[in-house]
């Protein structure tokens, strides 16, 4: 009965606790979805239908974010708050661009979004679901479902294009990630802003981060320095973790 209730209509105690039973199976749900189609995809990676599900894919995460504003406009709640504005969000678009005009794109394009897709899409969307921003509803429910299914389809869709060695790791190359955040968390942050929204999480920690304990005790400076900092340190740390990869050959030119 409550699987289209907006969360402000929910009675006390209709959501999951993070880390309980609940987010745990959806975790484990997830793990088990993206580990499946990844090793599917890596023994059908050279045929027709590989090819599609690839496409599929990345379609499938811009039918979720329509669908999600279709549901927030549908219950009469605040769209200004349901907007694709955070980074995960965001990485469904760069998906759809990455898969569907990949052919087209000129050396350094190629080279920012594969960086985008693996230093800052594939652990925002881990990360989004194991601190889960979305426990205020039950575990079957529409948002949890979208959301969900949402950031594992991201976490595929890159493990995908890594499987293809279009995507590889390279420390040199981590500081493209930086001028992407640049163009895209300045005017998300005057949104925020504006609208006392908290895409991209840059006025406060969600709840269960780790950051919020930072946030809490030493106000919203520290935060956004221990914030910035741990983003800077993650995208050359998953890139120096993954340049073995580079050892086993890739279709970009990757020195």
């Amino acid at each position: 009965m409550n699987f289209f209730v907006y969360w402000d209509n929910l009675e006390p105690g209709s959501g999951y606790e993070l880390f309980g039973a609940g987010h745990i199976a959806i975790m484990a749900v997830c793990a088990l979805f993206i580990a499946l189609s990844a090793l599917w995809y890596a023994s059908h990676k050279a045929s027709p239908a590989a090819r599609l599900f690839k496409k599929i894919t990345a379609l499938s995460l811009i039918i979720l974010i329509i669908l999600r504003v279709i549901y927030v406009c549908a219950v009469g709640a605040n769209v200004v708050y349901d907007l694709p504005l955070h980074l995960c969000s965001i990485a469904g678009f760069v998906c759809f661009i990455y898969e569907f005009t990949y052919d087209r794109m000129n050396r350094f394009i190629k080279d920012l979004l594969s960086q985008v897709l693996y230093a800052l899409c594939l652990p925002g969307a881990v990360l989004a679901i194991i601190f889960s921003d979305g426990t205020a509803y039950p575990v079957i429910h529409f948002i949890t479902i979208q959301s969900n299914l949402f950031h594992a389809l991201i976490v595929m869709y890159v493990l995908l294009r890594l499987i293809d060695k279009d995507v590889v790791p390279s420390v040199r190359k981590a500081p493209l990630n930086f001028l992407f955040l640049i163009f895209t968390a300045g005017p998300v942050y005057l949104f925020d802003r504006h609208f006392r929204a908290n895409y991209m999480f840059l006025l406060n920690p969600s709840k269960g981060s780790p950051l919020e304990s930072i946030y809490t005790s030493h106000g919203y400076a520290a935060y956004l320095l221990v914030y910035g900092l741990l983003v800077i340190l993650e995208v050359f740390l998953i890139n120096l973790i993954g340049e073995p990869l580079r050892r086993s050959g890739s279709r970009q030119d990757i020195s």
